[in-house]
C-alpha cells in the first residue's frame, strides 16, 4: 500500500507544495497508524511554508497541525486504542497533510463517532485555541466586552461562536463582504479596510474592552492596546502581518518583548497564546478542552463554518484560497 503526503520542498509560495507517494511502513513500538479522513489548513501552515514561523522546520517537511481518521494499524505495546477507533491527531505544526499518519499516545484524542470528520477537524485547532484564549487566559465572563480581529477566519468565527455562548458583548473586524458572518453571531462588525476600529470601539464602548484577541501583530497590536479598558486583557496569538514580507525579525522582537513583560505599555495584562507551548506546559488542558468542544459540537451548540473541502492533492490550491482572505471559516483537506 502507498501513502500520499504533501511536502514543502523549499521556503516560498504555494508552488513549493508537492505531492509524494511512498510505501506505507509498519507502526513502531507504541505508535499508531491512522487512515486520515480530513486534515486542517491553518495560517501557521503558510507561515511555516514561507519560513516565517519561529523555529520553522528545515525543508522538506509535511505541514499540518491536525487530522481526523480511523486507526488502521498498531505498533507493539499499544493498549489505549484499537483498530477501527475514530481519533483526532494533533501535532506541533507538522505532519497532518497526508493520507496516512503515525502518532504516539500524547498526539491522539478520541472523536465521537457521530461527528462529521471535517467538522471535527475544524474544531481541533481553531476551537480549542478560541476556548483556551477566552477561558484559560482572558477569563471572560458574561457581560464582558471583547474585540476580535480577523473575526471571519477559522479562529475568529470560533471566538465569535464560543463568545456568544459565554454571553459576552462582541466587536469583530472583517472586510465588508464578510460582515454578515460577524453579525450572524451577534457581534458588531468593523470594516478594517475603511474604518478605524479604535475610534469605533471608543465611541460605542467608552469604558474600553475587557479583552482583545489579535492575530495580526505589528501596528495592529499597538492600536489594540489603546482599546483596552481598566483591567482589560490583551491576547496575541499570531503575527499574520508578516506574511508576504521578506523580513520576519519584527515579529520575533515584538513577540519576545511582550512575552517577557507580560503587559502592554499601558500596564494591561498581556498573554501570548501558542497551542504548541500551552499543550506542552499543560497537556491536561488540551485534552479537557478538546473533549469540551467536541461535546458542544455533538450537542449542536456549535457549528463550525467549513469554508471549503479540498482534496489533499490540491493542498496548494487550499493555501492560495486561504491567502486571498476571501473565505470565511476553516479549510479542510479531504483524502477521499
Amino acid at each position: 500500500m502507498m501513502n500520499v503526503r504533501v511536502i514543502v520542498t523549499e521556503y516560498g509560495g504555494p508552488e513549493t507544495l508537492k505531492i509524494v507517494e511512498e510505501p506505507l511502513r509498519q507502526p513502531l513500538r507504541d505508535e499508531v497508524r491512522v487512515r486520515v479522513q480530513s486534515a486542517g489548513v491553518a495560517l501557521a501552515d503558510i507561515m511555516r511554508r514561507e519560513g516565517k514561523y519561529p523555529g520553522s522546520p528545515p525543508t522538506p517537511f509535511t505541514p499540518g497541525y491536525d487530522a481526523v481518521g480511523i486507526v488502521d494499524d498498531l505498533g507493539e505495546d499499544v493498549l489505549h486504542v484499537q483498530k477501527g477507533d475514530r481519533v483526532a491527531v494533533f501535532y506541533n505544526g507538522t505532519g497532518g497533510y497526508a493520507a496516512y499518519v503515525y502518532a504516539k499516545f500524547d498526539e491522539l484524542y478520541p472523536v465521537p463517532a457521530q461527528i462529521d470528520a471535517a467538522a471535527a477537524t475544524a474544531i481541533i485547532l481553531n476551537y480549542v485555541t478560541a476556548y483556551q484564549m477566552l477561558h484559560r487566559l482572558a477569563g471572560v465572563s458574561a457581560g464582558d466586552r471583547i474585540l476580535i480581529h480577523g473575526a471571519s477566519g477559522g479562529t475568529g468565527t470560533a471566538l465569535l461562536e464560543l463568545g456568544r455562548l459565554a454571553g459576552v458583548e462582541m466587536f469583530g473586524t472583517a472586510s465588508a463582504a464578510k460582515h454578515d458572518v460577524v453579525t450572524r453571531y451577534g457581534a458588531v462588525p468593523i470594516d478594517y479596510r475603511t474604518e478605524d476600529f479604535v475610534e469605533i470601539v471608543r465611541g460605542m464602548a467608552p469604558e474600553g474592552m475587557d479583552a482583545v484577541f489579535d492575530p495580526i501583530g505589528g501596528n495592529n497590536w499597538e492600536r489594540s492596546f489603546r482599546t483596552l479598558g481598566t483591567g482589560g486583557r490583551f491576547v496575541g496569538y499570531g503575527y499574520t502581518s508578516v506574511l508576504g514580507q521578506t523580513d520576519s525579525g519584527g515579529w520575533v522582537n515584538d513577540w519576545t518583548n511582550l512575552a517577557t513583560k507580560k503587559m502592554t505599555p499601558e500596564g494591561n495584562p498581556a498573554y501570548l497564546y501558542s497551542s504548541t507551548m500551552l499543550r506542552k506546559e499543560r497537556p491536561e488542558w488540551f485534552r479537557e478542552d478538546l473533549a469540551r468542544v467536541f461535546d458542544l459540537l455533538a450537542e449542536g451548540q456549535i457549528n463550525p463554518i467549513i469554508a471549503a473541502r479540498i482534496p489533499l492533492r490540491e493542498a496548494a490550491r487550499a493555501h492560495k484560497l486561504l491567502e486571498t482572505s476571501q473565505i470565511a471559516g476553516k479549510i479542510v483537506l479531504i483524502t477521499s
